[in-house]
């Protein structure tokens, strides 16, 4: 009855299910993993929400690149006080990247088509390209005591798929690693798509949030590029309003590639209609507001790299560079076969806490991902019991 690309495993896998059975047993695990800001005390006053939205978001006015007076304000407020200059007949609304990115897999791909992605990375796309039935390869990011895309190697891959290759993804920042790309890779990247003839989709939701400055880094890849490129955002990180589901695709590079890439976009997403239009009138509202939920964001961001370096002082467990995003990664000593999942498995068993383990992002070694929205005193009693396990298997 039902279609072979879903058939998907829905059971519980060995930490879902150890999870579930620490919860059933009446227990609660101090959670150092959550990233919705709406559950970590970084909610908006009372008099925000009441004042945001108006009569005009009673009236149903369908448009399948969303609201013009919602694209002039992502174009002119959220990318114009940024100093970059887009028009708005280039910008399509839709309800989440999720959607942006399904929009995109059926623009660019037919089935049995290639889309190369990082690694390690939020593993996003995978259900969707699955849904999609595009294939996607991996491309790595390599660590040395800072992040780089693995260039030649992306390269390599371009040609071993050939024609099958439809487009290359950056997330930058990255999730979970947090690197922005430098210009040197984006160059490099951006000739890649160039001489391939492939679209470039640009994942920048995090670009908001950096830690410290760099002159290496791209800050955006919006405005002119050579080829066909998409940059996708929202407000799920840009306000850290996930339940407001707005979010946009940005269509950069030459005019005679983003024309037909746009009448074909908009007839996709005119099938769909999914965007709310309150939340469309009231975005010059959200992105006032935004701002200063964004400094108080990277403020306890700060704080809580600075807790957390004090903690693993001379522990064995290091943290791994980060630039911006919401999380951090540690790793943790490698004992005998104990991996990364092992290592959250014992901790919810032991210490009552749990983390994300780097597997999930596809990473090698021992490693857990940490949420650096975790309200500060939480983090800090989470820290204490993880460096008090981890010492005491050392010692073992």
């Amino acid at each position: 009855m039902f279609s072979h690309r879903t058939a998907w495993d829905a059971s519980p896998n060995r930490l879902a299910h150890a999870r579930l059975h620490h919860q059933s047993c009446g227990r609660t695990a101090l959670d150092l993993s959550c990233s919705n800001p709406t559950t970590l005390d970084l909610a908006y006053d009372e008099d925000f929400y009441a004042e945001l939205f108006d009569a005009r978001a009673m009236a149903y006015e369908p448009e399948p690149f969303g609201l013009r007076a919602g694209r002039e304000a992502v174009a002119n407020q959220y990318y114009g006080r940024r100093g970059m200059r887009i028009s708005d007949e280039r910008v399509c609304l839709t309800a989440s990247t999720s959607e942006s990115y399904a929009h995109l897999l059926a623009l660019l791909c037919d089935p049995g088509d290639v889309i190369l992605v990082p690694s390690p990375s939020y593993p996003l796309l995978d259900y969707l390209a699955e849904l999609a039935r595009v294939e996607l390869v991996c491309y790595p990011i390599n660590y040395d005591g800072h992040w780089w895309v693995d260039t030649a190697a992306l390269a390599e891959l371009v040609r071993r798929y050939g024609s099958r290759v439809k487009a290359v993804v950056c997330v930058a920042p990255n999730n979970p690693t947090g690197s922005y790309l430098t210009h040197e890779e984006l160059d490099a990247i951006e000739s890649l798509c160039t001489n391939a003839d492939l679209a470039l989709i640009v994942d920048e939701v995090f670009s908001d949030y950096p830690l410290y400055p760099g002159p290496r880094r791209v800050g955006s890849v919006v405005g002119e590029r050579e080829c066909l490129t998409f940059v996708l955002s929202g407000l799920s990180k840009v306000a850290a309003l996930p339940q407001f589901k707005l979010a946009w695709t940005v269509a950069c590079g030459p005019d005679e590639m983003v024309r037909p890439a746009l009448a074909r976009l908009s007839i996709i997403a005119d099938t769909y209609l999914n965007v709310s239009t309150p939340v469309q009138h009231a975005l010059p509202k959200i992105f006032e507001a935004s701002e200063p939920m964004q400094s108080r964001i990277r403020r306890r961001m700060l704080s809580n790299l600075e807790t957390l370096d004090a903690a693993i002082k001379d522990s064995p467990i290091s943290r791994l560079r980060v630039e911006a995003g919401w999380s951090t990664i540690i790793r943790l000593p490698h004992l005998g076969e104990l991996d990364d999942e092992g290592w959250v498995l014992r901790m919810l068993e032991r210490i009552d806490l749990w983390a994300q383990p780097g597997s999930l992002y596809d990473m090698q070694g021992c490693h857990l991902v940490l949420s650096l929205l975790t309200p500060p005193h939480q983090l800090a009693e989470g820290l204490s019991r993880v460096v008090a396990c981890v010492e005491q298997e050392c010692r073992c």
